[in-house]
């Protein structure tokens, strides 16, 4: 177990040094990050100006701008796995790798982690530091943030999940974008990528505090404006369940498609 975990460490490495030898890309992305963070901060000082009150749902203006941070880290920081698996699945790479020593999933998880990871703390220096100039530190205690840091990459661990089961689906269908685009907008609006939860009309909270989406968004990004230990362990909790449910679909559907790779002679 321990040899295995350190072959999949190394390619998380690997990949995070590969990733380093494009500084420009990393700078344009978070130059994006600043560019987004800038934009929602005037946004919302103009909003809350407007209404005439200091908070809406909970939220004053430190608290929105931090919990934007938080969503916006998490999103930006994921490498678009879906389109490689796609190409690997439908170019016929994904038939010579089922005999190499490592586990296919495992493999494609350990090289979003390491691209992951990298941007993870740059992405969120950025936005932090636009946050703080702006409209102030957060309101949570700095003990807390390592609590945050988790649900983090638990959150993106899930998105993992959701995009190699999308790019899996290749199998089946020649272009998977349009389930991406889906998945992709779906985080924007029920999953609270741009607006918290608090906000919806309550049919809608109660609908989509039930979806998965919503654990990779609006729930980690929560924590940052309000942080409570119980909120942290719902989170964690329903993070686990949901890795564990998609997790399982993404096997079934790699399963059967490694069958047809070898009911039609690979």
């Amino acid at each position: 177990m321990g040899r295995s975990a350190r072959k999949y460490l190394e390619v998380a490495v690997v990949t995070a040094r590969s990733s380093l030898a494009y500084p420009v890309d990393l700078l344009a992305r978070a130059g994006f990050m600043a560019v987004v963070i800038f934009v929602f901060v005037q946004l919302w000082t103009v909003t809350f100006g407007l209404s005439g009150h200091a908070s809406v749902a909970g939220f004053d203006l430190p608290r929105m701008v931090w919990y934007l941070v938080l969503t916006e880290t998490i999103i930006m920081s994921c490498p678009r796995t879906f389109s490689r698996i796609d190409q690997e699945v439908k170019g016929g790479d994904l038939a010579y790798t089922l005999n190499r020593p490592y586990n296919y999933a495992l493999f494609q998880f350990a090289t979003y982690l390491g691209g992951a990871l990298l941007a993870l703390p740059i992405n969120f220096a950025v936005g932090a530091t636009i946050a703080l100039a702006l409209a102030g530190p957060p309101s949570i205690p700095a003990p807390a943030w390592p609590a945050v840091l988790v649900v983090m990459i638990l959150a993106m661990s899930l998105n993992f999940v959701v995009e190699l089961t999308i790019g899996l689906l290749a199998f089946w269908f020649e272009d998977t974008f349009a389930f991406f685009w889906i998945y992709q907008k779906t985080v924007f609006t029920l999953g609270g990528l741009f607006l918290p939860l608090d906000l919806f009309p309550s049919a809608l909270r109660q609908v989509a505090a039930n979806l998965p989406f919503t654990s990779i968004a609006y729930r980690p990004a929560r924590l940052a404006a309000d942080f409570d230990l119980s909120s942290f362990l719902s989170t964690v909790a329903m993070q686990v369940f949901w890795l564990i449910v998609l997790g399982a679909v993404a096997t079934i559907i790699y399963r059967r498609g490694v069958r047809r790779i070898d009911l039609n002679g690979g």
